[in-house]
């Protein structure tokens, strides 16, 4: 694995790893720091197409940059968030705003496999408006969440009481084709204190039970799940959910002692954490995925690692940081061909 780089390092590297100024929005290098020498690219066939999550284009409003944004940095596609402002779609008027949305990211010829959407249970708000729309521009598969414990409570009764929830859902799913993709989340949550079903996965395996995998199953997270299945736990909860692993997010960290005495994420770019992409893309290879895959760069901090909608930091440094997460995931891709598990 290659040495940890710095701050200002990170920054002006990523710039040089392919992303064409030119391309980009509003996007300026004259007052760069003249990076390094370019990385090698990483070539050959990807087995899986990877998209950027859209919350972290949130600063840009308009359609057409997302899109050029996205290509510029080499992704395939787009997770379109579908959420009150500064989502980019307001789920009160999906069918309003999110055909000519997709049409337009398409026109630049980046792809729309998935969107992220309030969606908990077939009686959310606006959930079949959302699923009905979707599906209309073939889009046919959403992030899912979430199912919350009540502290203190016995679990298995919490968890039975879930399962009429999916399977609501999972005939509302299979009413227009659509596979509802349960973001898994480690245990306790950092921001607020919340504890959410899927840490263990065995939780969510027995709220998933019975269900057809094709309407409800689960978007694996990296680093929720590597931070939750330390030495390797990770990998048999991957076997263990593989028919229900729909979507992969991908993130990285290393845990920190928070003041309180919790571990908790630090959040770092692809490939300084503890998440083992080369080994986790193998398993991925051997369980036969064939889902839509994003990465979530929230190690940005700042406005775009949080989804506002004006930015803090400069253009080039979020760019090239997203860029540079990209071409960790798609070289631990090519080297997960050849890993021996």
């Amino acid at each position: 694995m290659a040495r940890m780089l710095n701050r200002r390092e990170f920054m002006v590297r990523g710039a040089s790893a392919g992303v064409a100024a030119s391309a980009l929005p509003s996007l300026s290098y004259a007052d760069a720091v003249t990076p390094p020498a370019a990385l090698a690219p990483v070539t050959g066939a990807m087995p899986w197409k990877i998209d950027i999550y859209s919350k972290h284009l949130q600063f840009l409003r308009d359609p057409h940059e997302v899109a050029a944004a996205a290509k510029a940095m080499g992704y395939d596609g787009l997770d379109i968030t579908i959420r009150p402002y500064p989502g980019h779609i307001d789920p009160a008027r999906v069918r309003q705003d999110l055909p000519p949305f997709v049409n337009a990211v398409r026109s630049h010829g980046v792809e729309v496999h998935m969107v992220t959407a309030p969606i908990a249970d077939a009686d959310s708000p606006h959930a079949e408006a959302i699923l009905e729309t979707a599906a209309s521009l073939g889009i046919h598969s959403y992030w899912w969440g979430s199912f919350l414990y009540v502290k203190g409570q016995p679990i298995l009764p919490q968890l039975e009481a879930m399962r009429p929830r999916v399977a609501k859902l999972a005939r509302l799913n299979e009413k227009y084709g659509m596979t509802a993709m349960y973001h898994c989340y480690g245990g306790e949550h950092t921001v607020n204190d919340k504890v959410y079903v899927s840490g263990p996965m065995w939780d969510l395996l027995h709220v998933l039970k019975d269900q057809d995998p094709r309407f409800v199953g689960i978007q694996w997270d990296s680093c929720h799940m590597t931070n939750a299945g330390g030495m390797r736990t990770w990998e048999l909860n991957l076997r263990a959910a593989g028919p229900y692993i729909r979507g992969v997010s991908w993130k990285d960290s290393l845990p920190e002692k928070a003041a309180d005495g919790r571990w908790l994420p630090h959040y770092l770019p692809l490939g300084h954490g503890n998440v083992e992409l080369a080994r986790a893309n193998a398993v991925l290879r051997e369980i036969g995925f064939n889902g839509p895959m994003e990465i979530q760069p929230e190690h940005m901090k700042g406005a775009a690692g949080d989804g506002k909608d004006t930015l803090t930091e400069p253009k080039e440094w979020v760019f090239a940081t997203m860029t540079e997460d990209l071409r960790m995931l798609r070289a631990a891709i090519a080297e997960s061909e050849s890993y021996k598990l």
